[in-house]
């Protein structure tokens, strides 16, 4: 793929809210996501059996559900996905494929943070879901795992270049005004990305990022960035 890299933009309409103390992040899966996030924040990685008992999250001021190294993730038990659906409060941002793969890209970078940023500066505890832990937090998914149901939605089965995840990645009106994306240099191709899964239903209020289909103009094939 070629990778497009501009300069970021030198200001953005939205401020991002950047919490003034360190938060404490709930990670299910290791891997770049955690390293990039514990140089400011106190990261705990947590397994489902913890997730699965009640109140074990309250400690916790955000939720990360990805996955570890370069797997395709396990799903969340029926009482760990309840227990995750009953702490998340706030706000969430869903990474529709497998976006943990480009970390270390300044682009990527940039959007975890601001991502981070958004799910701690709401009011309420909340949640950023990446490839199996975005795919999980739809209302219902075809890839056999347990629904959270943070986001109205499907996500189709997952696999390579799946739901718009083989090309340049376009902001939408909406993104163009959210906190999430300010000041990322669209559109992006995130090189490492190549595994997603097509999503439909989902609000297009809640989109702000996503691939067009091929030779159209205003039709999405999926949204690779959702946010609520």
């Amino acid at each position: 793929m070629t990778r497009i890299l501009k300069a970021a933009l030198a200001a953005s309409l939205v401020s991002v809210s950047v919490p003034a103390l360190a938060a404490n992040l709930a990670i299910f899966g290791a891997n770049q996501i955690g390293t990039l996030y514990d140089d400011s924040h106190t990261v705990t990685y947590v397994t489902d059996a913890q997730l699965a008992t009640a109140g074990f999250l309250d400690a916790f001021d955000a939720f990360v559900y990805t996955r570890d190294g370069f797997s395709f993730g396990v799903g969340l038990s029926a009482a760990a996905a309840a227990n995750v659906k009953a702490f998340v409060t706030g706000n969430v941002v869903l990474f529709n494929g497998d976006f943990q793969d480009d970390i270390g890209v300044a682009t990527t970078d940039l959007l975890f943070n601001q991502a981070l940023g958004y799910v701690l500066g709401g009011d309420g505890k909340g949640y950023i879901g990446e490839y199996r832990g975005s795919f999980a937090a739809f209302s219902s998914n075809d890839d056999g795992n347990n629904p959270i149901g943070l986001v109205n939605g499907h996500a189709g089965a997952s696999g390579f270049h799946q739901g718009g995840s083989d090309g340049e990645v376009q902001v939408t009106a909406v993104g163009m005004l959210h906190a999430v994306t300010a000041g990322v240099p669209f559109p992006y191709n995130p090189g490492a990305v190549e595994f997603g899964a097509a999503v439909s239903g989902v609000n297009p209020a809640r989109i702000l990022a996503a691939e067009l289909a091929p030779n159209a103009l205003t039709a999405f094939r999926g949204p690779l960035l959702a946010a609520r």
